[in-house]
């Protein structure tokens, strides 16, 4: 009886400690994964070009805009050549309760140093309850190229980067993506749902930067649960062995949705380095 009392106090104890951590800890921390990609598409210009990916903020009570200072600081620290942001900025935008001071959210962005440009692409949290036309002015007024089924050319360094509407509140359109893959250029395409990649991988598609699975948010035994269009791609990188040896990268997000915790699934930015294959040794 002393010893199921002493198991049940210690099972007590950890789910405390747990839930402690799950709630307060993890969500404010905040790591850098550094990636490398080698590419007969990388030209000498673009060879070391750094790209910067982060995701899924959704501002909310649980992450302000004191938490997105930290993120833009730790980006700056990086020196980013490009930088690009896979959608859902504000958790709810029809409940945030800081509209009036929605500005802050731009000069907190606009701070932001790209030298070749800065990206974003809509994520399914900016639709709905007016946050369409908040996402692209903050986004804009943030010095961010929305591209929405649009691609942006970055012609001296053989980079296209094309962005996809979202996947299941926008507007899905194949065609206009795949008639933006030049053959010749190094083709990075963002889209918030990774699973979304999955009609491009025969096409002319380098490198998919995508977010919305958080990497899963609170990872449990038994309890791994992951949103539509994030099922068969969660976190980190994929190598896809066709032609193209295509990447998809799942960024795990540095905000919370529904739940403001996360478990086993730190928030991050993401560091992609190009490189020229020709400077590529694996020895």
């Amino acid at each position: 009886m002393k010893l199921f009392s002493k198991l049940t106090g210690l099972l007590f104890l950890a789910s405390i400690i747990l839930f402690l951590y799950a709630r307060l800890i993890e969500p404010v921390l905040l790591t850098v994964k550094y990636e490398n990609i080698h590419s007969n598409f990388v030209n000498d210009k673009s060879d070391n070009i750094k790209i910067i990916q982060f995701s899924d903020t959704h501002l909310s009570e649980f992450f302000g805009v004191k938490n997105l200072k930290k993120a833009v600081n730790k980006i700056n620290n990086q020196n980013p050549h490009i930088v690009v942001f896979t959608g859902d900025l504000i958790e709810q935008y029809n409940e945030y309760e800081d509209k009036d001071n929605i500005h802050e959210i731009w000069e907190v962005l606009s701070k932001i140093n790209a030298p070749l440009g800065k990206y974003a692409v809509y994520g399914n949290h900016d639709y709905g309850g007016g946050a369409e036309r908040a996402y692209k002015k903050i986004m804009e007024n943030s010095g961010f190229q929305v591209l929405s089924n649009e691609n942006a050319k970055i012609e001296e360094y053989n980079i296209n980067i094309i962005g996809m509407d979202d996947s299941i509140f926008g507007t899905f359109d194949k065609e206009v993506i795949v008639n933006f893959l030049g053959e010749d250029y190094f083709n990075i395409i963002l889209s918030h749902e990774p699973d979304a990649s999955e009609h491009f991988l025969e096409y002319n598609a380098d490198l998919f930067l995508t977010g919305h699975s958080h990497g899963g948010q609170i990872n449990l035994p038994f309890i791994n649960y992951t949103p539509p269009l994030a099922q068969k791609y969660v976190r980190g990188m994929y190598e896809v062995d066709n032609y193209r040896q295509t990447k998809i990268y799942v960024n795990v997000g540095l905000g919370t949705s529904t739940l403001p915790m996360r478990f086993m699934a730190t928030p991050e930015l993401t560091v992609i380095t190009l490189n020229a294959i020709l400077d590529y040794n694996p020895d």
